[in-house]
């Protein structure tokens, strides 16, 4: 998907951000070399963004935690009051956030035009300087300051669900 029309909502709602390029990243394994960057590691919460499916109610949902933590899905379904996860097809993510797998970011929402997709933020990201997403393509990240980040999500229309994601 093409991150110009990001970037291009980005500056029509004065949305302030930073952007990082380096080496297309696949995993949160993987650390970013940048490029024409002055500085060596991109500042603040680096995201994990998990596309999920819910089966028995053929439900999707987007959960962006910290990078370090690893998510009880089991735990996490009975916080949301649905059945069990599963992670999303290709498929799916193409067709409801316009991504392919490894370019996951809550910036994909913004081709979720019927609310499909339910957004659940992990409350570590609203206590962190900056937070740092994908900007629909995995070569590149984008900083944006919390609060910055909600109000992005506000201008797309797309609620956000805030909660502490419980962990393994």
């Amino acid at each position: 998907m093409n991150e110009q029309q990001l970037f291009d909502f980005f500056e029509m709602n004065h949305i302030e951000y930073k952007l990082f390029k380096h080496q297309p990243l696949f995993t949160v394994e993987d650390k970013p070399i940048l490029i024409d960057s002055d500085v060596d590691i991109i500042p603040g919460m680096q995201s994990k963004n998990l596309f999920l499916k819910e089966a028995k109610n053929n439900s999707f949902f987007l959960v962006s935690v910290s990078e370090e933590k690893r998510v009880d899905l089991g735990r996490l379904s009975k916080v949301l009051g649905c059945g069990r996860f599963s992670f999303g097809k290709p498929a799916e993510l193409m067709e409801y956030l316009k991504l392919t797998p490894g370019s996951v970011t809550p910036f994909g929402l913004m081709f979720d035009k019927h609310n499909n997709v339910t957004f659940v933020l992990d409350e570590d990201f609203l206590t962190a300087e900056f937070v740092i997403f994908h900007p629909l393509r995995n070569d590149m990240n984008v900083t944006l300051n919390p609060q910055t980040f909600l109000t992005c999500m506000e201008k797309l229309a797309h609620p956000v669900r805030v909660i502490c994601i419980p962990t393994k």
